[in-house]
């Protein structure tokens, strides 16, 4: 494992899981109605906590990321909570191909869609989505809200302070550097980490797609999705393109 590998389980480590799901799982299980037997897909699953959360509830789910060590990582919580959601390690891009089923719901959070390589494979993506989903199935998207970002531009996320599995400190620094506005930016992360009383650091560098409410509403059309209701948090609250810089998709088939 490289440590990059350590570090990005250590940041998802460091997030407050009980808090997040908490605040999503309930809208997530609602557009299911009753979640036992519902097939779901978790597209850029990561760890695979909302993976897990919902096989919890009966589902059955399936979760694909590109990340061998994040899909072991799932592995090791759904085995953690006895259940079984299959992780399969592929591309977003390719998942169609990968695993050629149909949902009644697929999710893709985590600003994940952001983190394709351009908008011709957003499209890809969003059709494929569109064709796997059984008539009246939904698709769930959280995305940041780039209007709202360029709007006030924000670049520097608050820093955010974790643990190795070893036990050492690392803290995370995260900014943006708006190289391309208003087509993509380039997301700039450091750790900076103690290993044995000694401080050191990691950098890397993700370019990140410029979506926002208008872009999305446009490609989901062009998908087939006949309806789409935009949110700035899961609890339905109403979603201002100008001042929120979360949004949450619910698109109907």
């Amino acid at each position: 494992m490289s440590s990059f590998d350590k570090v990005a389980l250590a940041y998802d480590d460091a997030i407050d899981w009980e808090a997040r799901l908490a605040r999503e799982m309930p809208f997530l299980i609602s557009r299911l109605s009753s979640p036992k037997g519902k097939c779901v897909l978790d597209l850029a699953c990561g760890t695979g906590r909302h993976s897990v959360a919902l096989a919890l509830e009966g589902a059955e789910v399936v979760g694909i990321d590109n990340s061998e060590v994040m899909i072991t990582r799932a592995e090791e919580h759904a085995a953690t909570n006895d259940v079984s959601p299959k992780f399969i390690l592929g591309e977003m891009t390719e998942f169609h191909s990968i695993i050629a089923n149909q949902y009644d719901l697929i999710i893709c959070l985590g600003n994940s869609l952001a983190l394709l390589d351009n908008l011709n494979n957003l499209e890809m993506v969003l059709s494929s989505v569109y064709n796997s989903l059984n008539d009246g199935g939904v698709f769930v998207a959280q995305a940041l809200n780039f209007e709202e970002i360029h709007r006030n531009d924000f670049r520097f996320f608050p820093q955010k302070g974790g643990k190795m599995d070893t036990g050492e400190e690392v803290v995370f620094s995260r900014f943006f550097e708006h190289t391309d506005p208003p087509n993509s930016s380039t997301l700039v992360m450091s750790a900076q980490m103690k290993v044995k009383g000694v401080w050191t650091s990691l950098a890397s560098t993700q370019k990140v797609l410029n979506l926002n409410s208008d872009l999305m509403t446009r490609y989901l059309a062009q998908a087939g999705f006949q309806e789409t209701r935009f949110f700035s948090d899961y609890s339905k609250s109403p979603f201002v393109g100008s001042d929120d810089r979360n949004v949450v998709m619910l698109s109907l088939r």
